[in-house]
């Protein structure tokens, strides 16, 4: 047979697709595209406040203040983009501080001094019971 009587055959079950393989692949694809679809809408219309701010607030929420710095970063050097591109990646450090501080464990509570006297003096009974029956025999 010839490389398209094949290609025109169904595949038989056994050499079946993985299930798993196109889900993973297509939804992966799917949030690059809608970055990748921002950023050219910002490069489309640079000197619109609002699609920076579309492109950083997905960022923020799809995690790819990375990717978003550096594409901005590789135009900090543009004569006609380059102040505004410095602008925006102060904007994405202060954003990636602000998600930094958001999830900062919360500081140590100490420990309230009764609870403190308590175990002392239950460890002092212990003790004292400890040596009333070694004492005794």
């Amino acid at each position: 047979m010839t490389e398209t009587e094949l290609d025109s055959k169904e595949a038989p079950e056994h050499i079946a697709p993985k299930p798993n393989a196109a889900p993973v692949a297509a939804e992966s694809a799917s949030n690059d595209l809608i970055f990748d679809t921002l950023w050219g809408r910002v490069l489309e219309a640079w000197d619109d406040e609002k699609t920076h701010s579309a492109l950083l607030d997905y960022a923020l929420r799809a995690e790819k203040l990375p990717d978003a710095a550096g594409r901005y970063r590789s135009l900090k050097d543009d004569p006609t983009k380059g102040a505004l591109a410095t602008k925006k990646l102060g904007a994405i450090v202060l954003a990636a501080e602000s998600m930094l501080m958001a999830m900062k464990t919360p500081r140590a509570q100490k420990v309230p001094w009764q609870m403190t006297v308590s175990a002392f003096a239950v460890s002092i009974l212990l003790l004292a019971w400890l040596a009333y029956a070694v004492t005794r025999r």
